[in-house]
C-alpha cells in the first residue's frame, strides 16, 4: 500500500484549477474548430449550389439541377447540424468558463507566493472555484432549456 501523502488546501485547489484548465482548453480548441468547419462548410456549399446554377453548360442542364439539388439537400443537413449542437455557443460559454478559471488560478498563485494567507482566504477561493463550475452548468441549464422551449414552441405551432 502506497503513501498518501496529504495534500494542503492550497495544493489540491491549485491542482483542481489546472486539471480543470487543461480539460477545459481542449474543448475550447474543439468547439472552435468545429465552428469553423460548419461555417466553412455553410459558405462552400452555398457558393457550390450557386456557380453550379450559375453556369450555362448546353446539355448538362439536368445535371446541374440535379447536383445543385443534392448540394442544397446537404447545405440543409448541415445547417440542421450547426443548429442543434450550436458549437459557437458551446465555445462561447467554454471560452469564458476558461477565462474565469485562468483568472482563479491566478489568485491562488498570488495567495501562495504570500505563505501567510488565512485558511478563510483559502475557503473563499475554493468557493469562487465552485461558482465557477455552478455558472457554467447554470449556462447549460439555460442552453438546455431554450431548446427545449424552441422544441416545444415549434411543435405547439404544428399542432
Amino acid at each position: 500500500m502506497e503513501n498518501q501523502v496529504q495534500k494542503t488546501p492550497q495544493v489540491y485547489l491549485l491542482e483542481e484549477v489546472e486539471s480543470s484548465i487543461d480539460t477545459l482548453k481542449n474543448k475550447v480548441v474543439r468547439q472552435k474548430r468545429n465552428t469553423k468547419c460548419i461555417n466553412a462548410l455553410t459558405i462552400f456549399l452555398g457558393l457550390a449550389i450557386t456557380i453550379t446554377l450559375g453556369l450555362t453548360i448546353e446539355g448538362w442542364e439536368e445535371i446541374q439541377r440535379n447536383i445543385a439539388l443534392a448540394l442544397g439537400a446537404l447545405l440543409t443537413a448541415v445547417n440542421g447540424w450547426g443548429a442543434m449542437f450550436d458549437y459557437k455557443k458551446l465555445w462561447y460559454r467554454q471560452k469564458s468558463t476558461l477565462l474565469e478559471l485562468y483568472q482563479l488560478r491566478n489568485e491562488i498563485r498570488f495567495a501562495m507566493s504570500q505563505n501567510c494567507v488565512s485558511e478563510s482566504k483559502w475557503e473563499k477561493l475554493f468557493e469562487q472555484y465552485k461558482s465557477v463550475w455552478e455558472d457554467n452548468g447554470s449556462e447549460w441549464r439555460n442552453i438546455i432549456r431554450s431548446g427545449q422551449q424552441t422544441s416545444s414552441y415549434n411543435n405547439t405551432n404544428e399542432q
